[in-house]
This record gives structure tokens, C-alpha cells and sequence, in this order.
């Protein structure tokens, strides 16, 4: 009577009683088994894991989950703040130094050859972890202590898209063997790396923005050295598991660059490029001049892609060409963009703590593409699918004009809902281009030399994302977006969408006549393309995706669904070598 009427569930189980007590004991224990079973099963998981993978798996989790799903788009905000609000430089400029400064990304096929060619201490992969760790946190320190102006941040943000490029290489090779010594456990290993990724990522778009509003963008910069130090340590304790190599073979081997030479000088030439590239627009003021230089190399690098892999086969040629093409005809505005959303007089002035918890709403908009992609398209032809997600690329960038020309507020609808629904929506239709663009790239890849085409042609798409971004920073400069002058930014935006229709006039020239479902034969000489019904028939058409196939997608996917933009994809291992 004290605690409750009697039968009062409350009152029945503190008295002990049997009509209550016991009731109220079976449902306490069936919701307490259903709160700790989730932990139960990833404690099971996580040791089974460990029990066919040992310590490797610790080093995937540091890896994705740590310095992909926090440190990349962690890092890419406190850039943006960065440049924004401590340098106080302008849009244009801000994204001139970003693409100058992703030269990594755009050598990695160069990265996983050394790594295979030139042992360090005795070890192919570890010393390149450990070297990637150490850049990681000079970089993360130094550009939240030191005084530096934009030209001498650019080097710090090279040793940091060090730290992120080089372990991504080397945990997707480990992850390739591993994968194949122990393929029942493969799909398990996959797993555990997109789980990582996206508990990172949320832990990410939940406190950066806050951290950034609360303590600056540096100090955001320097709570980024915890996914540096993450690989550094794994790296430092052999997480990779990696033998190191007796004396007699640590010496430099360069046989495989003998025997795949188209390959390794394409490679070699990207490298040459992209260093070309960064000289330029990091030292030269002249818009002109280096408008000019990226167009030249964009060419040249066209070019070269053509000679070298058309000796290995004409189709993966035409694609690696469209892969490429397709990503440098659509100049980037971005920075300016950002920077008009949080200063302008006339923007919504959205807070950084806003800015990062939009991105949780981009992680769901890739969600949704897969999910598109894999319920309604697989079988539908690869030309109608590039042609649909341009045209939709296009129409979602109306968006963006919409908000700066402040249509979204004259139809009452809210800047944050805006912004919300863009960033969702682009995000889904990138991740509905993705799908079908990695399936055709491992899938024009011959099976001698997969992983390491695969890689390159990721690369090559790169590459052609950097090219973006810096014709968009020349067409900033021509329509005079400078300083805090955005008269001009809604024409930027403009024809940006339009250029985003340039790419349709290429598919019916680069990309085979195919579906996603219908495989290729680059192997025995067919030519991928198909006749113009789409019947596979004459297209050389031997076998459909394998299991390689599938974890390059999926690495490739991991890889992507860590930034913010989507922009880097290339994580694939690079040259498949077997363990010694």
C-alpha cells in the first residue's frame, strides 16, 4: 500500500509477489538481453575477426575508422574554417590550395609500386604506415600551432593527404591477401571496415562543427592528430602483421616495372603531372597562365592515357578516358560557396556545428544511392544510367542556385532545409554515379594486372576531380568572385550546371553499350562495346563480376563514403603481388 495500489506492476515487483514480481522479472530480463545482445554479438564479432585476421584487425579499424571516417572529413572542415576565418582567404584562392595540395592522391598508383619495388627496413608496407603516421601528426601540429600564410600551409596539407593516401594503399593490399588466404572471412573483414567507417563518420559530423565553433578551426586541427597517431601506432606495433624481409631480398626490385611498362609510365607521368600542377598554382599568380597549363596537362594526360592502355586493351582505354574527362568538365565552386554560406551579409551565415551535422544527412543521401542503384538499375544499359545522373547532377546544382539567388526563402522554405535536402540529394545522385562507374572500371580490367588498373583508373578519376577544381578556381578569378564580392557567384554556379551536360556528349563515344550486369572480356580480345540494341552479343563476353571485382568496388565505395564531397576514391591495393 506504501508504494501502490496493489497490482500495480511497481508496487507487485518490490513486494516480490507472484503475480507481479515474476511478470515484471521476464520482461526486465527480456529488455536488458535485448540491450546487451548487440554488444554480446560485435564482442563475438570482433573476436572471431581477430581469431582468423590477429592484430590486422585493430589497424583496419585505425585505418577506417579513425583516420577515413574521422580524419578526412574532420580535417576537410577545419581546412575550409581555416582558409576562411585565421588566413583570410577568399573562395577562389582557398580551393586553388586545396587542389594543389592533393597531390598524393593523384601519385598513389606511383606510391603502391614503390611500396612493392623499394622495401624500407626490410618491410614493404609497415616503414610506409610508420612514414605515413609521423606525416600525419606534423602536419595535424603544424598547421594548428604554427603562424603560416596560405602559400606555406599548402606543404602541411601534402604530408596530410600523405597520412590519409599511403595507409589507405597499404591496409587495402593487406586486406586483398588476407582476404584471399581466408575468403569465407572475407565478406567479415569487409564488414568491420564499413562499420568503422561509419561509426567515424558519424562521430565526426556530430562533434567537428562544434569543436570548430567553440574553440577554432585550429584546435579542430590538432584534435585530428588522434587519427594520425592511430596508424602511427599500429604501424609502430606490426598491426600489419607484415614479415620483414630477409637481407637478400631488400634490395630495390624493379623487374615489375620492366614487364608492365605502359603501365608503370603512365603512372610515372600522372606523377609528373600532378607535381606540375601544384608547382604552378601554388607559385604562379597569373590566372591565365595557369588556366592555361591545367589545359595542357589535362590534354597531355589524355593522351597519354590512350597509347598506354590501348596496348592493353581499346575498351579500357575508351573508359579510363571517360573517367577521367567526365570529372574534369565539371569546374568545382565549392569553397566560394562555403564561404558564402558562413560570411556573406546576404547568405543564411550557417554555423560550422550546422555545416558538419549537414554531412550526416549526405552519409544517408549515399545510403540511398546504393540502394537505388542495386533495387533499379542493375540491369539497366551504362549509357542511360551516366546520362541520367548527369542530367540529375545538373538539375540537383539548381539547388545551390536556388539558395544563393534566395529563391528557397520567396517559396518559404528554410535556408537549414535547404541545404539539408541539397546536400542529401547530391550526395544519393554521386553515390548512384559511383556505383555503375566503379562496376565498368574493374570490369574493363584485365585479370593479370586488376588491382593495379583498377587503382589507376580511381586515380585517374582523381586527377580529373583536381583538374575541376582548378579551372573552377580560374573561372572564379574570370568572373571576379573575389574577397567578399559574390555579384558573380550565381553565374558561377550557372555554368557550372551547364558544364555538368558536357560529359553526355562523350558516353555514346567511351562507354560500351552494355548493363552492369553483362560482363566483359578484355582478356581474349573482345571489344566491350556491344551492338547498339545493347545485346551483349559480339562484346566478347566471357564471365560476370568475381569476387575480386566486388571487393574492389567495395573498397572503393569505403573509400568514397569518407569524405565529404566524395571527391577520392582510389583505395584499391595497387600491384598484386603475392606474399612472399
Amino acid at each position: 500500500g506504501r508504494w501502490g495500489m496493489v497490482g500495480d506492476p511497481h508496487a507487485d515487483a518490490l513486494a516480490g509477489t507472484e503475480a507481479g514480481g515474476e511478470g515484471m522479472g521476464r520482461r526486465c530480463g527480456a529488455a536488458g538481453a535485448a540491450l546487451v545482445a548487440p554488444a554480446v554479438n560485435l564482442t563475438r564479432f570482433l573476436k572471431r575477426l581477430r581469431a582468423r585476421f590477429g592484430r590486422f584487425v585493430l589497424l583496419a579499424v585505425a585505418q577506417y575508422g579513425m583516420n577515413q571516417g574521422i580524419g578526412e572529413p574532420t580535417g576537410e572542415l577545419a581546412r575550409k574554417l581555416y582558409f576562411s576565418q585565421v588566413l583570410g582567404v577568399d573562395g577562389a584562392d582557398s580551393l586553388r590550395y586545396y587542389a594543389s595540395a592533393k597531390l598524393p592522391w593523384n601519385m598513389k598508383p606511383v606510391f603502391g609500386m614503390l611500396s612493392d619495388a623499394l622495401p624500407i627496413f626490410g618491410y614493404r608496407r609497415t616503414s610506409y604506415v610508420v612514414i605515413a603516421g609521423v606525416s600525419g601528426v606534423i602536419a595535424w601540429t603544424s598547421l594548428g600551432t604554427l603562424p603560416l600564410t596560405a602559400q606555406s600551409a599548402v606543404p602541411f596539407l601534402i604530408l596530410m593527404n600523405v597520412s590519409m593516401a599511403t595507409p589507405d594503399i597499404m591496409v587495402d593490399a593487406t586486406t586483398a591477401e588476407l582476404s584471399r588466404k581466408v575468403p569465407e572471412a572475407a565478406s567479415d573483414l569487409q564488414s568491420l571496415c564499413w562499420g568503422a567507417l561509419a561509426v567515424g563518420g558519424v562521430y565526426s559530423c556530430t562533434t567537428s562543427g562544434a569543436i570548430a565553433d567553440a574553440f577554432g578551426p585550429q584546435v579542430l586541427f590538432l584534435t585530428t592528430n588522434v587519427a594520425a597517431l592511430s596508424v602511427l601506432i599500429g604501424g609502430l606495433r606490426g598491426w600489419l602483421e607484415e614479415k620483414r624481409l630477409p637481407p637478400q631480398k631488400r634490395r630495390p626490385d624493379l623487374s615489375w616495372f620492366r614487364n608492365n611498362r605502359a603501365m608503370s609510365g603512365l603512372a610515372v607521368f600522372m606523377a609528373a603531372s600532378a607535381s606540375t600542377l601544384t608547382f604552378v598554382n601554388v607559385f604562379c599568380e597569373s590566372m591565365a597562365l595557369r588556366a592555361g597549363v591545367t589545359l595542357a596537362i589535362a590534354g597531355a594526360l589524355m593522351i597519354a592515357v590512350r597509347i598506354c592502355l590501348r596496348t592493353i586493351h581499346p575498351v579500357l582505354a575508351r573508359v579510363a578516358l571517360f573517367l577521367f574527362a567526365r570529372e574534369a568538365l565539371q569546374p568545382y565552386v565549392s569553397d566560394a560557396l562555403f564561404q558564402w554560406m558562413t560570411k556573406a551579409d546576404d547568405g543564411p551565415k550557417f554555423t560550422a556545428t550546422f555545416l558538419g551535422f549537414v554531412d550526416c544527412f549526405g552519409n544517408l543521401g549515399l545510403f540511398a544511392g546504393v540502394v537505388l542503384y542495386n533495387t533499379k538499375l542493375t540491369n539497366v544499359n551504362y549509357r542511360r544510367i551516366f546520362t541520367f545522373a548527369q542530367v540529375a547532377l545538373c538539375l540537383s546544382n539548381l539547388m545551390d542556385l536556388a539558395l544563393v539567388m534566395r529563391w528557397n526563402l520567396a517559396i518559404g522554405i528554410p535556408d537549414h532545409a535547404m541545404l539539408i535536402g541539397d546536400t542529401a540529394v547530391t550526395a544519393c545522385i554521386r553515390r548512384f554515379f559511383s556505383m555503375p562507374s566503379f562496376v565498368l572500371a574493374s570490369k574493363v580490367c584485365p585479370r593479370d594486372v586488376e588491382a593495379t588498373l583498377f587503382a589507376m583508373l580511381m586515380a585517374l578519376s582523381n586527377f580529373g576531380t583536381t583538374v575541376a577544381e582548378l579551372l573552377g578556381t580560374s573561372l572564379l578569378e574570370f568572373l571576379k568572385v573575389r574577397g567578399d564580392n559574390y555579384d558573380n557567384l550565381s553565374t558561377a554556379i550557372t555554368l557550372k550546371s551547364l558544364c555538368r551536360m558536357l560529359p553526355i556528349l562523350l558516353i555514346p563515344l567511351l562507354v560500351p553499350n552494355l548493363t552492369p550486369n553483362d560482363p566483359i572480356d578484355v582478356d581474349h580480345g573482345g571489344d566491350g562495346r556491344g551492338d547498339s540494341d545493347g545485346d551483349p552479343e559480339g562484346a566478347g563476353i566471357t564471365q560476370g563480376m568475381d569476387s575480386e571485382n566486388v571487393r574492389l568496388i567495395d573498397n572503393a565505395l569505403a573509400e568514397q563514403g569518407s569524405g565529404a564531397e566524395a571527391q577520392d576514391v582510389a583505395s584499391v591495393e595497387l600491384v598484386d603481388i603475392p606474399a612472399e
